[in-house]
């Protein structure tokens, strides 16, 4: 299994808050005053900032909750992040070829139906875990395990949500 840091690009297009676009045909990571990524622009506008660690597997992105669903409604980007620091990103393109890759490389792990039985064969992925989100508001991280994320009280300022759109 190949790992995030073996596949990210770190030549990142990055912007302040003040100055992102509202969208672009390539990723633009929006970063704080502290140089932490706040939220993601690309062709289909704003996204948020899922956050993974360098030593993710790629291919275990598949077991977190709403992660290739945001990446099918134009997330444009997972950042990868060290210390709070944007170190690369996977691009969403590069994702669903590293997700194909390994389903060709171990297809059996995807399971067959026999009789009406779902059967798993091949090694299974290890879980990754929980996926760090930055909230657009006021920029505290939270562990989150799954998408789309609603109703949920900002670890930082229970006054907002974690999802409320970007206003500061």
């Amino acid at each position: 299994m190949r790992t995030a840091a073996e596949l990210m690009a770190t030549d990142c297009r990055t912007t302040t808050v003040e100055q992102a676009p509202g969208s672009a045909d390539e990723t633009v990571v929006v970063l704080d005053d502290a140089g932490r990524p706040r939220w993601v622009v690309g062709p289909a506008g704003y996204g948020i900032a899922v956050e993974i660690s360098p030593d993710t597997p790629v291919s275990g992105l598949s077991a977190l909750p709403g992660v290739l669903e945001l990446i099918n409604d134009g997330l444009p980007a997972v950042l990868i992040v060290e210390e709070e620091r944007l170190i690369g990103l996977l691009d969403a393109s590069l994702i669903k070829a590293e997700l194909l890759r390994a389903l060709e490389a171990d297809g059996d792990a995807i399971g067959t139906v026999l009789d009406g039985d779902w059967q798993l064969y091949g090694a299974p992925v290890a879980p990754v875990g929980l996926v760090r989100v930055r909230c657009q508001v006021c920029g505290t991280v939270a562990e989150v395990d799954e998408f789309p994320i609603s109703e949920v009280p900002c670890p930082g300022d229970p006054g907002h949500l974690l999802v409320d759109s970007r206003t500061g």
